[in-house]
């Protein structure tokens, strides 16, 4: 008994912290380090550029949350396709700038968005050779191709598939109707970014 007051005595006076480090352990310190961006703030600006449109062919650019899941666990494949989200998001975003009407002393969330796809597009991974390969494979898989029902798909095809869908919309931006697709899927995009080929903190 008193040897363990003893202890206790002398981990009070030698204050050695009796909590675990919840951030990283850095030089024997806990440091607490930044997220390399905050995804609530584009969620929060896309509630008021986004619009809700009903696709006439019924089809989203982005595909099912619970296709995406199975990218999303693969760092290579998450940030491949992320680089090209973020292409075709932007690429809108700067074609409808000036459609967005601005409240007296609000801040242009439009103007807003096209600066965080750049913010987005500094914390993906880059896998320059990986993409190369991957984004050749969308271009010469074809529709001819045999169809695999999608729930079916592993994460290489689901990738290939969400590459050819913003191909697709890509070729035909300054099509209305893909601008408000993806206006409309602007307010879910953040949920897209999060996963394996997005860098949590800075210094990732």
């Amino acid at each position: 008994m008193a040897s363990a007051l003893l202890y206790y005595f002398l981990i009070l006076i030698s204050g050695i912290p009796m909590h675990e480090c919840t951030a990283v352990l850095r030089d024997g310190k806990c440091v607490i380090e930044d997220p390399c961006f905050d995804l609530s703030m584009m969620a929060k600006s896309a509630k008021h550029v986004s619009k809700d449109v009903t696709p006439e062919d019924g089809e989203k650019i982005l595909l099912r949350h619970n296709s995406f899941d199975k990218i999303r666990k693969k760092k290579n494949l998450h940030s491949c396709v992320l680089q090209k989200i973020i292409d075709l998001f932007q690429d809108v975003l700067d074609k409808t700038n000036g459609t967005y009407v601005q409240e007296n002393g609000e801040i242009n969330h439009h103007i807003e968005l096209v600066h965080i796809m750049e913010q987005l597009r500094n914390c993906v991974y880059k896998k320059k050779d990986r993409c190369k390969k991957l984004y050749r494979m969308s271009d010469i898989t074809t529709t001819s191709s045999p169809v695999i029902l999608e729930k079916k798909m592993n994460p290489n095809q689901l990738a290939v598939l969400q590459l050819q869908k913003l191909k697709s919309a890509s070729e035909r931006v300054s099509d209305v109707h893909i601008q408000e697709k993806v206006m409309d899927e602007l307010k879910t995009l953040h949920l897209y970014m999060q996963g394996k080929g997005f860098r949590k903190n800075t210094n990732d």
